[in-house]
């Protein structure tokens, strides 16, 4: 009888957990889906509450802070974009068409890539002024760089790339895959995500596998600057 009463107390006790992790889920992602329709300054905790159906208080109890709660949404941008990035880097296909998948991966849906962006953006401005926030565009940027280097890394050894510095060439990549981004957002004469795309795909040929004399005379001086 008694092992039984611990088994039950166990299976409650863990439902709880589930449930209260599910609606801290909820509220994260209401609390996401505000900042990419209102932006962060003008999304409240009373807000996330309507969005997600629940009370204030019991927003508050998970979240005692609206710091921490945007602090969970910028964590939770994160995981999405490691998981995103490890699916491209654990696939089984070449270096080069790693690389494709990454340019795929931000370039292929506009909406996916402007709500990204946006909640971001919100956050970079953030950054300037607080140490934590700081902390993690840091680890948004360490994480993109790292994928990419490490792709970059493989393709040199398996010789599908010449021997450039790998960690200078995913600076570059990633600069300009994020700058096309920027311009594709707030330039009226940018170029679409189809021409990004394709911009991408010569740089990282010119760059990493063509012989391009001056792609990688730049890589060097900038691997020798740093």
């Amino acid at each position: 009888m008694k092992a039984d009463g611990g088994d039950k107390g166990h299976c409650e006790m863990a439902r709880v957990r589930s449930t209260e992790e599910t609606r801290r889920e909820e509220i994260v992602d209401s609390a996401l889906r505000l900042i990419l329709k209102n932006g962060f300054y003008n999304t409240t905790l009373d807000q996330v509450a309507v969005q997600a159906r629940v009370s204030k208080g019991l927003v508050s109890y998970y979240f005692p802070k609206k710091d921490e709660l945007f602090l969970a949404v910028l964590r939770r941008m994160i995981e999405r974009l490691e998981a995103d990035l490890e699916a491209c880097y654990r696939a089984e296909t070449s270096a080069r068409e790693r690389l494709r998948l990454n340019f795929q991966n931000l370039f292929r849906s506009g909406v996916r890539t402007r709500q990204y962006y946006t909640v971001v953006i919100d956050f970079f401005g953030q950054a300037l002024r607080e140490k934590v926030v700081k902390e993690y565009t840091h680890e948004i940027y360490d994480t993109h760089l790292r994928y990419v280097e490490w792709t970059i890394t493989d393709g040199i050894r398996a010789g599908e790339f010449m021997p450039v510095d790998a960690r200078t060439s995913a600076s570059m990549l990633v600069a300009m895959m994020e700058g096309l981004v920027l311009q594709w957002m707030f330039s009226r004469d940018a170029v679409d995500l189809d021409a990004a795309y394709a911009m991408c795909e010569r740089f990282a040929d010119e760059l990493l596998v063509g012989v391009q004399p001056a792609a990688s005379r730049l890589v060097q001086a900038t691997a020798e600057a740093v």
